[in-house]
């Protein structure tokens, strides 16, 4: 695994260069790890001043990553800028970008202690999110998926052999599908640790992996299903009447959450979160009920 802190040298190299100055390493630390693997953060002096960043290493859908955080460097909505793109590994032996490490504190502990700012600030920066239009992003070929194609992917895991339950929710959910929203802009994880504040204002937006343009309600759902401590607030019914959407429709979307999630822990054999495959039965049949 490749440690910053034991190629120094080479680091110094690959930063001065890219950032046209000289750089000095302080330390390094890795980053908690997701779904990718983690990230390094890298404190160093830059001409003399302090800076940090964040160092990359997942060859996985890096080039898009790096080219979505350039694209939205002239968008205006905080985000991190992206330095350095090597694919070949030219610098440092193995395919890599950094970025500016945004300081701050995680949107989810104002969110969950219910301080009214955190709300206002959450539902505005996921808004000016889903306001980016392809023409803001350029030639850049930007993935797209719908609720309905999220739907037909589901069932596409299940169809050969479907379990009764999973064919009676299918047809549930094609029999009451409503009138879907277009597909919106968002950095493709609305979860709230990636949303960055300081001083009660919006420091950054991270983890643009999986961009895309995508089901506005489905993708703002996230945080709400990653985490019940949210549900019952009003939340999710107040920024569906901010998009012009009836907040009855989220019955459906909650059905599609279960579906969808139930696919995943079935296909990748473990829980997504507090999600587990018997959990999600149970909540399908509640739903359907």
């Amino acid at each position: 695994m490749f440690d910053p802190n034991e190629n120094r040298k080479a680091c110094e190299k690959y930063l001065s260069q890219s950032l046209s100055g000289s750089v000095k390493l302080v330390h390094a630390s890795q980053l908690t790890q997701s779904t990718r693997i983690a990230p390094w953060r890298l404190d160093v002096t830059l001409d003399g001043f302090a800076r940090s960043f964040v160092m990359q290493l997942d060859a996985r859908g890096m080039e898009y990553e790096y080219k979505i955080l350039k694209a939205m460097e002239a968008v205006g909505i905080p985000s991190p800028r992206a330095y350095g793109l090597d694919l070949a590994g030219e610098g440092l032996g193995i395919p890599c970008f950094f970025s500016d490490f945004i300081a701050g504190e995680s949107l989810l502990g104002p969110m969950l202690a219910g301080e009214p700012w955190a709300k206002t600030l959450y539902f505005d920066a996921v808004c000016a999110l889903y306001s980016v239009t392809q023409t803001d992003l350029g030639d850049l070929e930007v993935e797209q998926e719908s609720a309905d194609e999220i739907l037909e992917a589901a069932w596409n895991y299940f169809k050969e052999n479907p379990p009764p339950l999973a064919e009676v929710m299918y047809n549930r959910l094609k029999e009451t599908q409503p009138d879907l929203p277009s597909v919106r802009f968002s950095n493709g994880d609305l979860w709230l640790d990636n949303f960055i504040v300081q001083g009660q204002k919006l420091a950054g937006v991270i983890d643009f992996q999986n961009a895309a343009f995508s089901d506005p309600i489905f993708e703002f759902l996230l945080s709400f299903f990653v985490e019940p401590k949210l549900q019952g607030r009003g939340i999710e019914e107040r920024f569906c009447r901010r998009l012009g959407c009836d907040p009855a429709i989220l019955h459906w979307y909650h059905g599609l959450e279960f579906f969808d999630t139930w696919r995943a822990v079935l296909k990748y054999n473990e829980p997504f979160v507090h999600h587990t495959a018997e959990s999600l039965e149970a909540d399908i049949k509640a739903w359907l009920g």
